[in-house]
């Protein structure tokens, strides 16, 4: 897939002051929303690695709508369901520029596709809430789920109506390890 979006660091001149961007990979125009978006981690405190990643997962997102012909504002359950399996499905590019005919294709996992997937919801409600976002669309990012096992110390609510809540829609369901007993030997 061809990067149409990047994300930079950039430098103030003025202050010195460092932040990512999310901007055009030609003309280095800066995609506004986004950069909006990266603004408001910086103003909540996030780390500047948080940042960083996030500015390349909405980049990421940024490019495949672009190369979709998908509106990134008015993605479609189908568009963003189709987001979901390219991330685990679409080759990575590789690490060196050495290409080796012998290496096999890097592919991300389904925990890196929740991530994404996760930036790219945020970043999908933040714009609602600044009206560059339909809140049908917001609609679609998660489902109502009924909590039939809940977790120990988890208040259900005087008539369990806390058994009810909203999951993601768009989450690849994950297997955490099991925990390996030492042997004695």
């Amino acid at each position: 897939m061809e990067h149409v979006f990047v994300a930079e660091r950039s430098v103030s001149p003025s202050t010195g002051l460092k932040r990512w961007v999310v901007a055009d990979a030609v003309t280095y125009t800066l995609h506004a929303p986004a950069c909006a978006y990266l603004q408001s981690l910086r103003n909540k405190g996030r780390s500047p690695n948080t940042e960083r990643v996030y500015a390349g997962r909405l980049a990421l997102y940024l490019s495949y709508c672009h190369a979709r012909g998908i509106d990134w504002a008015a993605p479609s359950f189908t568009a963003l369901s189709a987001l979901q399996q390219h991330l685990i499905t679409e080759p990575l590019p590789p690490r060196s520029r050495r290409t080796r005919a012998w290496a096999p294709p890097r592919y991300r996992s389904r925990s890196t596709a929740n991530a994404v997937m996760i930036v790219v919801a945020e970043f999908l409600r933040f714009s609602a809430l600044h009206g560059l976002v339909a809140p049908a669309t917001v609609a679609l990012l998660s489902q109502p789920k009924f909590l039939r096992f809940v977790p120990a110390g988890y208040d259900t609510g005087e008539n369990n109506q806390w058994r009810h809540i909203q999951a993601a829609a768009f989450r690849f369901q994950i297997t955490e390890p099991g925990y390996e007993d030492l042997t004695p030997a």
